[in-house]
């Protein structure tokens, strides 16, 4: 089940596969879906269902894995330009903003029937699990972008919440649509679950604290501690998750991607934030 794989080999077969997804719509009124997408990271949503599957699958299938990493790193896409619109127009955006609204919203509508349209072109055994799945997340995304707290400017509760339902909904669909594709059965699944969405969380709270998105957002101590602890409380889930996954699992692997990728050192670990 450990099947040798970098993080920079499978980040190629993602972006090749992104690239293909997204052709024709590097200029025009599509041009943000290509922006928002291509020169982004290192594709860590999609990571996570490929390492999710192939932890349970007995021989790597990339065919199945890469274009539901694809699909999922083409919602996160759509997520991403719609928070930039919400933060842009609560901003007092000036006219020449407004003008790039229209442009915005069509490549974000784009990416969400991409993702559905990616997903839906695997023949795989449960693949209506998968779209079922995937749709929980978009609900989860699109209810936590139509709410106040990313309207304004939100409570510590209130921007842990929406982190949560968004990065944290994410990375819950990611391992499960990566589980579910390789045969996962039992409470597996619901372990897969919550280490997804602790893994998404702590990963979104992880670049929120190392850029500048903290304080355009709130601009708060307190708010940095209450993200902090907010981290630590989904390690620990995530942390129990991986403990009761069966022996049919390879935990290892997901632990090393955990450690990898997934920074404790956000979580600050001091004594009054356990």
């Amino acid at each position: 089940m450990a099947h040798k794989h970098s993080l920079t080999d499978r980040r190629t077969e993602i972006d090749t596969r992104l690239e293909r997804a997204l052709d024709g719509t590097e200029s025009g009124r599509l041009a943000p879906a290509s922006t928002a997408v291509l020169e982004r990271d290192t594709r860590w949503y999609g990571q996570l269902v490929a390492l999710s599957h192939n932890s349970l699958a007995t021989t790597a299938d990339r065919a199945v894995a890469v274009p539901a990493a694809t699909a999922i790193e083409l919602l996160r896409g759509y997520l991403r330009l719609r928070e930039e619109l919400i933060h842009q127009l609560d901003n007092e955006a000036t006219d020449s903003l407004q003008r790039e609204v229209t442009p915005a919203l069509l490549a974000s509508d784009y990416l969400y029937t991409s993702a559905y349209s990616t997903l839906g072109t695997l023949t795989a055994d449960r693949i209506a699990e998968c779209v079922e799945e995937l749709t929980t997340v978009s609900e989860s995304i699109i209810e936590a972008l139509g709410s106040d707290c990313l309207q304004s400017p939100p409570s510590p509760a209130e921007y842990c919440s929406a982190i949560d339902n968004t990065a944290g909904a994410l990375g819950r669909g990611a391992a499960v649509i990566g589980a579910t594709l390789a045969g996962i059965d039992g409470p597996d699944g619901d372990h897969f679950a919550t280490l997804g969405r602790g893994f998404g969380t702590v990963w979104k709270i992880q670049d929120i604290l190392a850029s500048d998105g903290l304080s355009v957002r709130t601009g708060t101590t307190h708010t940095e501690r209450r993200l902090r602890q907010h981290a630590n409380r989904r390690l620990r889930e995530t942390d129990r998750a991986l403990r009761q996954l069966s022996s049919a699992v390879d935990v290892p692997s997901l632990r090393a991607f955990g450690a990898e990728t997934v920074s404790e050192r956000i979580a600050g670990r001091s004594s009054d934030e356990s």
